[in-house]
């Protein structure tokens, strides 16, 4: 296997942008060009953290967005 597909030239950089959905305000990474995937939550409602649609690691379609 050549070196460049374990170990590419160009290193990876996740593109985040942060977004207010279903009412919480959030960091998330475009994993596809109609796909978000949340990393972090930022909100001062302890309930946004316990709502699991709002879990690090959920994808949300774009559409929803």
């Amino acid at each position: 296997m050549p070196m460049d597909a374990v170990f590419p030239a160009e290193p990876f950089e996740p593109v985040y942008e942060e977004i207010e959905y279903l009412g919480a305000k959030m960091i998330v990474e475009k994993t596809a060009p109609d796909h978000r995937q949340i990393v972090r939550i930022i909100s001062s409602n302890p309930q946004d953290y316990l709502r699991s649609e709002l879990q690090p690691g959920q994808l949300i379609k774009n559409s929803r967005i």
